[in-house]
């Protein structure tokens, strides 16, 4: 297979991390039932594989979010889920954690929902991109600031077939938060 870009993590080492995650998150809910909440669409084959690692109850639901940019100044955020989270211990699972300001907006309206607890847990780190003081309670890898790709991560439409992960050159999207 022709990978575009540097391999940042290779499959059998993302295997590996996951499978560390899963007992990490089984550990820590042990006794309990997690309600696991994969942000659309590249968290997919990151959470399909973390809850085959995970030994403890799971529910697993889906959000989507949304961002357009409708003026210069403005940029809206919205997300939807009928998933129920009210008193569950519920552990929001997304494939990268960038600038942090979209995460810390569906974290403050999960938490209007009355949650038990909530923890997020990503793939990726960016912490050098933060602007919203934000810390993943799991991670899988930091990455440098370049786009990521494979692994269910894409861009355009492509790449999230790739087995692992490469980064691409970086590309300036102005407007868009991750």
């Amino acid at each position: 297979m022709n990978l575009p870009g540097d391999i940042l993590k290779r499959d059998d080492e993302i295997r590996a991390r996951v499978a560390e995650m899963g007992t990490r998150i089984s550990s820590d809910y042990a006794g309990r039932e997690i309600s696991m909440l994969g942000v659309l669409g590249g968290a997919f084959v990151f959470m399909a594989d973390l809850v085959r690692q995970i030994e403890v109850p799971v529910r697993c639901g889906f959000v989507e979010i949304r961002a357009s940019r409708r003026s210069e100044l403005m940029t809206e955020i919205a997300f939807t889920s009928t998933f129920d989270v009210t008193d569950r211990d519920l552990l929001l699972v997304k494939d990268i954690l960038d600038t942090g300001i979209t995460m810390a907006y569906l974290c403050q309206q999960l938490m209007m929902r009355q949650p038990r607890s909530l923890r997020l847990c990503t793939l990726i780190d960016k912490p050098q991109r933060r602007k919203i003081d934000m810390t993943p309670d799991y991670n899988g890898f930091e990455a440098p600031d370049r786009y990521v790709v494979g692994y269910g991560l894409g861009r355009d439409g492509q790449y999230q077939n790739l087995p692992c992960l490469t980064c691409l050159e970086p590309i300036p999207v102005e407007g868009v938060f991750v």
